[in-house]
């Protein structure tokens, strides 16, 4: 009899196309949501499932929205197997169209499944502390007590099975799942202090030793609930700090109105049955159909391959390509989803270059997590043989399990994310969009500012440009079309002073990126760009220029005088304790001792840098040891972006999507660098401070448990204090930093 996959609806095209966001050949993009992602346990063993399945290509957790991204071969591995594969390890996906477009909806559902058990926990504590509390004042030397003893020892029995049910069967669960992939969690003390002290509790009672202990595990279970909830909720306003920032998104998104007219609107504000135009390099923000030009797709970003495909007018193109070549326009399928761009811009880059990018802080986060739980089993075990030999076998279970139960690792995964996730929740009203902790914890340890100069240094909205030649209305024209199909700022600060409204069609657009673009138009070749891009080697002007030939004929050069940005000499001199590096590919010596005079005297000035250069440059650093942080305008520079410790992308108003960025920082706040700079110093040392607690707590907590000081009750109460410890450590440090330092 063939068995029957609960997930088999999911091969149905109709319903599937509501979780794909990527098909292409034989590769599939899904996304799903996992509500039982609880701990970095579970991340670390979802991220892993290429190691464990050939046919999954690549998998990333959304811990904050407990959604898996995995990518993988849909020949060899269909998609309702992928799912029972998940829900095979205790991970099962949550299928719910409507709700995956609401996730407000399922949200609230999960937080009720909390609330309830709560309750229950609640109510079995409360009534088994009545029942306790006879015996703790003394009641068995009561005849009638000690005569109907039984009734109440099997009543809290009765009354913890619901409570050991829920505890027992979540922690038990991830307990197996973590050493299947050979991770020992917490969980697998917890599990094992909730089920020996159960059955132990059996035994005193079935045996008339005594009431066991049902309102240890009761209590335990209760404030373990508390703790979590008040994490849940912790994490709900301070950490899914997305739900700040991606509303103010500094990304625009070219559209075509009614009367066929371009405007540029928020990516927020982009709807289904919209008609948008994305130029060259520009990312395609939503599932859409192509419509008009030739669509030549870089999908990089969403399967790692760097093979190009080719789309015709009708064909379906997914959100997350890259458009490499001319303009085309797009009708809009879906409704923007921003989760699926955060998704793009968290994705690592490599995972070799991403883990080696995990610093101090989060290395000692994973390290003590990775030892705690082997550590506190074997200091249980010790004490344990400890009592053993001094015969005292009441002992034996008190110290063993209240070691077991004081001691909690949750401090120490909780520190860093409520630390650093408040500083980017605060930094991102201050137009400074950190993508995630860890790059928080990167930007606490650089060492070297690295800045471009071009569109960062210098304010492209400000500038004058003057057109050196003779230049004719249809010569404009030509010029205007082959510029509209490129999002480089120079590009289109040109073609915004041109005021051309009407364009031709262009064939064999090309941009090579640092030096220029071409293509035909009208059966004539065009190419704009650097002069050594063009073939001049007459020395044209010491500013900034952009050279035009059109049919093979140099006819002129526009001339750009740079405008630095407001405050541009404060803005070094307050980083003067930082190396500091400018890489830039202009070639005005003018320029280049201007920008020397400004920077402080070990600040360096390096002219005439290609793409290739600057990555060379910041790899070279890197090999010294030093940690950098580059500032470029995201395009030129997305390599040496990229290779970056921290790569920022500054910008007036964004019109591309750059996934090779670590951050975005509106142009405006640029003087406000070494703020950030310092506040993320200062996150850093509260992290320590925080792990000191945290250390401190369960070092004490352990000491006075193993020594026999401390009843399993007590510490049952006492452990999720550690967890309040923290969160309460973390959002007043944090506050009082936003109150100082940033309002």
């Amino acid at each position: 009899m063939k068995k029957i996959n609960s997930f088999d609806f999911l091969d149905d095209k109709k319903i599937s196309e509501k979780i794909i966001y990527f098909h292409h050949n034989n590769v599939t993009t899904v996304r799903f949501l996992i509500p039982s992602i609880h701990c970095s346990s579970c991340i670390f063993i979802l991220e892993s499932l290429p190691k464990f399945h050939k046919n999954i290509l690549e998998s990333t957790v959304d811990f904050s929205s407990k959604q898996v991204w995995i990518t993988f071969n849909n020949i060899e591995l269909r998609l309702s197997h992928l799912a029972e594969l998940l829900e095979k390890m205790g991970y099962k996906p949550s299928i719910n169209f409507e709700s995956i477009e609401k996730r407000k909806t399922e949200k609230n559902y999960f937080d009720r499944k909390l609330i309830g058990k709560l309750a229950i926990s609640f109510f079995c504590f409360g009534n088994i502390m009545l029942l306790a509390i006879p015996g703790y004042i003394g009641a068995y030397k009561d005849s009638w007590f000690l005569e109907n003893r039984n009734f109440f020892r099997y009543l809290m029995l009765i009354l913890s099975l619901p409570v050991v049910i829920f505890s027992f069967v979540d922690h038990v669960k991830h307990a197996i799942f973590g050493l299947k992939k050979h991770v020992l969690n917490i969980d697998v003390p917890i599990s094992i202090g909730i089920l020996v002290l159960f059955l132990w509790s059996l035994y005193e009672v079935f045996f008339d030793l005594s009431s066991g202990y049902f309102d240890t595990i009761s209590s335990f279970s209760l404030f373990l609930l508390i703790s979590k909830m008040l994490q849940v909720h912790t994490h709900n306003k301070i950490l899914s700090f997305k739900n700040s920032y991606k509303s103010f998104y500094p990304v625009l998104i070219t559209k075509i109105d009614n009367d066929n007219n371009e405007k540029k609107i928020f990516l927020s504000s982009l709807k289904k049955k919209d008609i948008i135009i994305i130029r060259n390099e520009e990312i395609i923000p939503a599932d859409s159909v192509l419509i008009k030009g030739k669509a030549i797709l870089d999908n990089s970003f969403i399967t790692g391959e760097s093979y190009l495909t080719i789309k015709k007018i009708g064909d379906r193109i997914y959100a997350g390509s890259k458009q490499k070549g001319e303009s085309i326009v797009l009708k809009v399928l879906k409704n923007i989803d921003h989760s699926y761009l955060s998704h793009l811009w968290n994705k690592n880059k490599s995972n070799s270059n991403y883990y080696k990018k995990l610093y101090y802080l989060n290395s000692i986060s994973n390290k003590l997590s990775q030892y705690f739980t082997p550590t506190i089993l074997m200091i249980s075990i010790i004490t344990g043989i400890y009592w053993y030999l001094n015969n005292d076998i009441q002992k034996i279970f008190q110290t063993t399990f209240s070691v077991l139960i004081i001691t909690c690792p949750c401090a120490l995964v909780l520190s860093t994310p409520l630390i650093f996730g408040s500083i980017i929740r605060f930094f991102s009203r201050k137009n400074f969009y950190v993508k995630d902790i860890f790059t928080m914890e990167k930007i606490s340890t650089v060492e070297t500012l690295i800045f471009d100069k071009t569109g960062t240094l210098t304010s492209p909205d400000k500038e004058k440009i003057f057109f050196i030649g003779n230049i004719k209305y249809e010569e404009k024209k030509i010029i205007a079309s082959l510029l509209k199909n490129s999002i480089h700022p120079l590009s289109q600060k040109i073609l915004s002073e041109l005021s051309i409204k009407n364009f031709y069609s262009i064939q064999n657009f090309r941009e090579i990126v640092g030096k220029g673009l071409e293509g035909i138009i009208n059966n004539i070749p065009v190419k704009i760009g650097s002069q050594k891009y063009l073939g001049i080697t007459k020395k044209l002007n010491d500013k900034t220029t952009v050279s035009v030939s059109i049919n093979n004929k140099f006819i002129g050069y526009f001339l750009f005088r740079n405008h630095y940005r407001k405050g541009i000499r404060n803005i070094f001199q307050n980083l003067k304790e930082y190396k500091i590096v400018i890489l830039s590919g202009d070639q005005n010596e003018l320029e280049k001792k201007y920008l020397k005079s400004i920077l402080p005297r070990s600040g360096k000035v390096f002219f005439s840098q290609s793409p290739e250069d600057k990555l060379n440059y910041v790899k070279k650093l890197q090999k010294k040891g030093e940690k950098v942080m580059m500032f470029g305008d995201g395009i030129n520079d997305c390599a040496a972006l990229s290779q970056s410790e921290v790569g920022v992308a500054i910008s007036e108003n964004t019109i591309g999507f750059f996934p090779s960025c670590d951050a975005f920082l509106q142009s405006d706040y640029l003087n406000q660098i070494f703020l950030f700079l310092k506040i993320s110093k200062i996150s850093r040392k509260l992290v320590i401070i925080n792990f000191m607690i945290s250390i401190f707590y369960n070092v004490v907590g352990i000491f006075f448990a193993a020594t026999g000081n401390l009843k399993p009750l007590i510490a049952s109460i006492l452990m999720p204090l550690s967890s309040f410890s923290v969160i309460f450590f973390s959002v007043i440090s944090t506050w009082i930093i936003s109150r100082k330092f940033i309002f």
